[in-house]
Order: structure tokens, then sequence, then C-alpha cells
């Protein structure tokens, strides 16, 4: 806040002697008031002979100085000039002014309306030109510097941040474990081939897709709208397998089209991954009545198909969305946060298991670890493209 007229104790514009003179102690006032930011009044005072005070010519110039948004503003030599012109300041035919204690690169380091100053006592027309026009709102740095042309997104980098690929690079390598997957034979699955069925015959996804659309092995039939299959492109290098599907997912027949599926989409995105390159697939294929965990005996007589699934894609990437999905297809047990992290390699086959999107929609503190796992899936996937 500004102090009152006679209290500014720092003075930038101060005038040297005695202090005897009235005005010249009112021009210290007004730069140490302007200086704080403190409005300058709407009156504009006169000395005797008619002429604007050198307060009032201060006044003045820190007003046009806050209107263009400077904060931090000194006296220039060309307003000093005008400032010793002032009647009221001269002292035997000289003046004095006290230069500001700012150092001498700072004078004039913005274009002033001062710099070619009319006869004293007249008030400067502004420029209205449209290349000195006043905005009537300032554009913020951060929104300038995303419009210019040096920080916009070029293949590969995004708003001037590391792409996908570059920050893939530079995290450390992940611990390997040997692993194997519990498609055929596992805690939850038994051996669940030793007879040949109609699966066994399939050599495509088309032939799979079409038994499954018949199936009525469990009690989930009863109460499904679609079957939910899986979806994308048969021969992915990379392919995404969640746990059961949702209210969008069973009326659409289609996986990961619901609020998880749509941040699953952003996630893909970002790391620079179409989702039209990969396939994505759940364990059940199913919706269990409200969304619940799937039971062993669902688990065994959908494993078949995701068996079939994995025989057909011969994905090299697997990437396990939560904790159900992720303990079922490596045969494993514990929690996300022990499992996660990690390569687990099955012969071929990298897997890479990470939190459902579905918990990051719930608890957004997800998101780093989901995204430093999408990292390690984006170095594998880029591997297997080499």
């Amino acid at each position: 806040m500004g102090r009152k007229d006679g209290e500014g104790e720092s003075r930038r514009g101060d005038v040297s002697g005695d202090g005897s003179s009235s005005a010249a102690a009112d021009v210290g006032t007004a730069g140490s008031e302007s200086a704080r930011g403190s409005a300058a009044p709407d009156s504009v005072r006169t000395d005797a002979s008619g002429s604007e005070s050198a307060r009032e010519l201060v006044r003045k110039y820190f007003r046009e100085m806050q209107e263009l948004g400077e904060k931090d503003v000194y006296l220039s030599s060309e307003l000093r000039e005008r400032i010793l012109a002032v009647p009221a300041c001269s002292r035997n035919g000289e003046s004095e002014v006290r230069r500001s204690s700012a150092p001498a690169a700072r004078d004039d380091r913005r274009p002033s309306t001062l710099d070619s100053p009319p006869a004293y006592g007249a008030i400067p027309a502004r420029d209205t030109s449209a290349s000195s026009a006043r905005p009537a709102r300032r554009t913020a740095p951060s929104a300038i510097a995303a419009s210019s042309p040096e920080s916009r997104s070029t293949p590969g980098r995004r708003g001037g941040k590391p792409s996908a690929a570059e920050q893939a690079a530079a995290i450390p390598e992940p611990e390997v474990v040997q692993a194997t997957l519990a498609v055929g034979a596992g805690p939850a699955t038994g051996d669940m081939f030793a007879q040949t069925s109609a699966i066994d015959k399939c050599d495509s996804l088309e032939e799979v897709e079409r038994i499954a659309l018949d199936c009525e092995k469990c009690e989930l039939a009863q109460g499904r709208t679609k079957v939910v299959f899986g979806a994308g492109n048969p021969n992915a290098a990379l392919m995404f397998i969640g746990e059961a599907p949702g209210r969008d997912e069973d009326l659409q027949g289609i996986p990961f089209v619901g609020r998880a599926g749509q941040l699953l989409d952003k996630i893909l995105e970002a790391a620079d991954i179409p989702r039209d390159n990969v396939y994505i697939g759940n364990i059940i294929k199913c919706r269990p009545p409200g969304n619940r965990t799937p039971l062993t005996n669902e688990i065994e007589a959908c494993m078949p198909y995701l068996a079939k699934q994995l025989s057909c894609i011969k994905p090299r990437i697997i990437c396990t969305l939560g904790l159900p999905a992720t303990q079922t297809l490596l045969g494993l047990k514990g929690s996300m946060k022990s499992m996660r992290g990690k390569l687990y390699r099955a012969g071929d086959i990298v897997v890479i298991p990470t939190y459902h999107p579905a918990a990051a929609l719930r608890d957004p503190r997800y998101k780093p670890s989901i995204w430093e796992d999408f990292l390690l899936v984006k170095r594998e996937y880029d591997k297997a493209g080499e």
C-alpha cells in the first residue's frame, strides 16, 4: 500500500537539497507510492504558473507504466530532464536531481510514451497504432509460449515436452522375472486341455469368436446382453488383457469402451501407440453381475478362449490391466504394488502388469504409476517394431 504524502522514506526520484521545496518532496513521494502500486488520482495539480507540477508529471509516468503492466519502474533519463524544467524544481537557475539507485543499464529498458517529449505542460498523445495498442487483457506467458512456432508440437514431441519414446528410453531397466503363462494349467484353471474341444480345431479368431458367441458354460450367459470376445489387430505385437466387461462393454459387445476405456485411449495416444495396432480382450467374456470379481468356475470356463486368442494372435507383449487379470494370467499371488514395475518373461512373451484404468478414475494418484508402466510397454513395443 502507498504511504501518505510526506511519509515516503525511500524515494527513488527524490530531489537533492534541503527538502524545503514541497514540489521537490512530492516528486520523491510520488515515486515511492507508484513503485508500490498505488493508483494516481484523477485530478491534475498545477503550480502557480499553470504548468503541471513535478509530482503530477511523475504520477502520469508511473500510471502509464502500470497500464502497460510494469511493476518495477525507474525514472528514465528523459523524465528527469523534464522534471528539471519544472519551475518549482529550479533553485538559483540550476536544478539537481538525485539519480535513481537503479543500475544505468535498466534505464529506458522499455520504450515510453515520453520518448519524444512535447513542450512541457502538454500531455503526450498515446500511440494508437495496431503495433502498440494495449490489448484488453494481457496474455499469460504460458499461453504465449504454447502459441509460438518454436513450442508447437512436432512429430514425437508434444508441447515441447519429451516424447513417450524419449521418456521410455530414459527409464532404468526393470527387474526381469521368469514366468509361465497359466492359460493351460494352473491353480485357477486346472488341466482344461486334456480333452479335445471344438475350440482346438479353430484356425482363426473369427472361428473362435463364433463359438464364444453361443457359449453357455457358466451362469454368466444368463445375464449377459452381448459376449465381449475382444477387438483389435489380429496380428498385434501388443495385447491388453483386462478382467471382465463392464456395463458399456456388455451393451456394445466391444471391450474397453466405457470411461476406463476412454482413459486407456488417452494413455495409448500419449504413448504414441495407435489403438488400431493393438488387441484388447478380457479374461472373462461376459459381464459379472454388478461388476463383481469373477468366480473360479467362470474363469475356468473362459480360459480356453483366451488361450486360443493368444495362440492365434501370437503377441510379443502382454499388458495385464488390474490385479485379477495379472494373477490369473501369471498364476501368481501378490499385490499389484509388488507385481508392477517388473517384466515377466514367459518364453518369447513379455508380460507387463499395471493398474486397471478404472483405478485411476477412482483415485488420480494411480496415474503416475500407470504412466511409468506404459513407458515400459512403449519401450518393448518399439523394440518389437524394429
